[in-house]
């Protein structure tokens, strides 16, 4: 499995929550977890056109699906959770993505 994270650089919630899910061991919640992706979106030569759509949204967490290159977001986190309320919205709804 692989979590993505949108981010733009300079974004205060972008920065606070990569500083939470640091502190999150998520093999711990996921032991096939392959990596944790962090996607500037901004990067004009990588993903400025691809992910355009994340623009006015970041951050905006998504895992990948079953389908090659199949991208499945999950539901906007609120910026006032703390670690452990991260770490259980995380198992809720991964887990929901995977009972589809």
């Amino acid at each position: 499995m692989k979590i993505f994270i949108f981010v733009r650089q300079g974004c205060c919630l972008c920065d606070s929550l990569k500083n939470k899910l640091a502190k999150i061991n998520l093999n711990e919640l996921f032991p096939n977890l392959e990596e944790l992706k962090e996607i500037d979106i901004d990067r004009i030569d990588l993903y400025k056109d691809k992910y355009k759509k994340y623009d006015y949204e970041v951050p905006v967490i998504a895992v990948e699906g079953n389908r090659y290159e199949e991208i499945i977001e999950l539901p906007r986190i609120s910026p006032r959770l703390k670690d452990d309320q991260l770490k259980n919205w995380f198992q809720k709804n991964i887990n929901t993505i995977l009972k589809k």
